[in-house]
């Protein structure tokens, strides 16, 4: 996630923990704007909590972030005040988000459509809303909503700004065209292009218009499959002992000349690669017709990390290391999914304990070696 904070030191700011969870759950093609100043004309000035654009899927999203101070027993639609635990009504926050969501259109329609997207129609516009409130739960009656949804888990929030699509998607014309696009929403809605999202969004393209960082992740996914292959071809000479069948050797009318055998090897020779030829082979089998899913990437990566922990070469006596483990996986994810936090739903070192614990195993932690984990 691209997030552009408020410019304006008196507004009320996310938590840096949500922040960060948001992080987590969207990749960089979502830009995320909190705590807007909308002002539109003829209009009262409107505070957005959050406005999300998904520059991949051309969509978006206004959401407006409430906290109550008890659970959420009835969540209705417009026309009717909210009821909390104990019989608290309270004032319904999808009016709230409506309001905000015409002054929003207003302004884009005005000030950003014409100039970076002038071959839209701008009634073709289409703008998702939502209500976020971590008091709202499984236990909460969300009544049949026209517009809207609202969420109780960041999660549930991010899927929606992740994957949903739209009948008149807001694409851009161009990689070179974003950080354009985000310094005049920026000036918009009264927020700041921090110097490292500026730096990502003015990433250069070569010559031929190709994405820089995307062909680099090809590359990466290009690399691991070729290891993937040297490791089979490898454990294959192994198996033969490097000695064609007699059927394959050329006729001789005269009995060759023997010489004296060479000494007879005595390890494999899969025990000469390297600990990151090892650690990358297992992973990259595992990978093999992986499609693009995060379910299926989660359940390669399982995969791969059970053959990581039954190899005796990885897993000796100074553990496994996770940082090599997940420098080798992230590549393979990364174009798609951004982060292997992403696809496992928390910090690699974490998933892998619970996977060895899964698994009846009792990993610990290796003196001397913080990135490491031993595994028995």
């Amino acid at each position: 996630m691209l997030h552009f904070p408020s410019t304006n030191s008196a507004a009320h700011r996310p938590s840096a923990r949500d922040v960060a969870r948001l992080g987590e759950l969207l990749d960089d093609d979502v830009w995320a704007f909190s705590n807007c100043r909308v002002d539109a004309p003829g209009r009262p000035v409107a505070e957005v909590d959050w406005f999300f654009y998904n520059a991949r899927r051309g969509t978006i999203m206004v959401s407006e972030w409430k906290g109550f101070p008890q659970r959420v027993v009835s969540a209705t639609d417009t026309g009717t005040r909210w009821l909390l635990e104990g019989g608290l009504m309270v004032a319904n926050p999808l009016e709230q988000v409506s309001k905000q969501l015409d002054s929003v259109r207003a302004v884009l329609r005005a000030g950003i459509l014409p100039q970076h997207f002038p071959g839209f129609d701008p009634q073709e516009l289409r703008l998702m809303q939502s209500v976020y409130s971590p008091q709202v739960d499984e236990r909460t009656a969300i009544e049949r909503i026209r517009w809207g949804k609202v969420y109780g888990g960041l999660r549930e929030l991010a899927a929606v700004i992740s994957n949903s699509a739209s009948p008149a998607p807001l694409l851009l014309p161009g990689h070179g065209a974003r950080l354009d696009l985000a310094n005049a929403l920026c000036g918009l809605f009264r927020t700041t292009c921090l110097p490292h999202v500026k730096a990502h969004l003015g990433a250069p393209q070569n010559d031929a218009g190709i994405d820089v960082a995307r062909r680099i992740s090809e590359i990466h996914r290009q690399i691991a499959a070729l290891h993937g292959e040297l490791a089979d071809l490898t454990e294959l000479a192994a198996s033969s002992n490097g000695h064609p069948a007699e059927a394959n050797q050329p006729a001789h009318t005269q009995p060759p000349i023997t010489k004296p055998a060479p000494p007879k090897a005595t390890g494999r020779t899969t025990a000469a690669m390297t600990e990151h030829q090892r650690m990358q082979a297992h992973v990259s089998r595992s990978f093999l017709g992986v499609n693009g899913s995060a379910d299926a990437a989660a359940k390669a990566l399982q995969q791969a990390w059970a053959a990581v922990v039954s190899d005796p070469q990885l897993n000796g006596k100074a553990g496994i290391s996770v940082t090599l483990f997940g420098s080798v996986g992230t590549p393979l994810i990364k174009e798609k999914h951004g982060s292997l936090s992403k696809v496992l739903g928390m910090q690699l070192r974490q998933w892998c304990i619970l996977q060895a614990e899964a698994a009846g195993m009792k990993p610990s932690d290796v003196p001397g070696k913080p990135s490491n984990i031993r595994v028995r």
